[in-house]
């Protein structure tokens, strides 16, 4: 069974870019490897296994893997390697925003990273199959109570602070329809607090008149593989995962007769059913 992950996690989840310097202690650390050593946490909806290595700073300087000054004192990083394709980065958002909430209710600070560091270095530590790449790592540690100027900065420069408004994300059996009940909007408010590259939030859902959730991606046209990989596909996962604590307990699936459509600059993603009965 996988790890339980509280909702509270999701309000009080922020990205950590300084740190205290002090190592992980041995509770902390054997914490974090008996999460990812643990199977069950590491696969997403389309059964793809996503490999996740804990390197500490002992064994890698997050200088030397180039995070440009946006991190500084991390005592450890956690390393994200999986195949590039959709479906696997979906599963990649969701299983690593599942850990990243996890660590939060733990007591443990990280900060999603996608293009800002240096994936050869990285190579150099770990082993990736010929198909696999690192789409993310994250530094793990405890923060800082008092944020530095550059993060600050840096945080502000990202919109860290900044969500769309509830209405242009989530909408009742058509797009033109706002979502008036407000224990659904509650469930869904968890999933605008989800992070995003470059806060875009990317995800628009569709309530049906079942209660079903259909999720869409609504593109920005920059991310389209400019680093390698689809990472706002990556974005739809972390979405889901929001959704899922949000609700409970809830079963994924394709709605075949969405699939590969798109409309209104939208494409579908997948569908989450409720069971409402563990909703509450």
């Amino acid at each position: 069974m996988k790890n339980r992950i509280e909702k509270d996690s999701i309000k009080t989840r922020k990205s950590i870019r300084t740190y205290t310097g002090g190592k992980l202690s041995a509770s902390d650390r054997n914490q974090i490897l008996d999460y990812i050593n643990h199977a069950e946490n590491r696969f997403g909806f389309h059964g793809n296994q996503i490999k996740i290595q804990l390197i500490e700073v002992d064994e890698m300087i997050s200088d030397k893997i180039g995070t440009y000054g946006i991190i500084k004192n991390a005592p450890a990083f956690l390393v994200v390697s999986c195949k590039n394709s959709r479906d696997v980065l979906f599963d990649c958002g969701y299983v690593v925003e599942r850990m990243v909430l996890y660590l939060e209710q733990n007591g443990l600070g990280t900060c999603w990273l996608g293009g800002t560091f240096h994936r050869a270095k990285l190579v150099e530590k770990i082993t990736l199959l010929p198909d696999e790449i690192i789409p993310i790592i994250l530094p793990v540690g405890y923060g800082e109570k008092k944020r530095s100027l550059s993060d600050k900065m840096i945080r502000s420069l990202a919109k860290g602070d900044s969500r769309l408004a509830f209405d242009e994300l989530f909408f009742s059996e058509n797009f033109m329809q706002k979502i008036n009940d407000p224990d659904l909007r509650g469930i869904l408010e968890l999933v605008r607090l989800a992070p995003s590259a470059s806060n875009k939030q990317p995800w628009r859902i569709l309530m049906d008149a079942n209660g079903d959730a259909h999720f869409y991606l609504k593109r920005t046209s920059k991310y389209a593989g400019a680093i390698g990989y689809d990472i706002q596909w990556l974005d739809m996962g972390i979405s889901a995962a929001h959704y899922e604590i949000a609700c409970g307990s809830n079963e994924f699936f394709v709605q075949t007769s969405k699939a590969g459509k798109e409309f209104d600059s939208l494409e579908y993603v997948i569908s989450v059913k409720v069971d409402s009965a563990k909703s509450r």
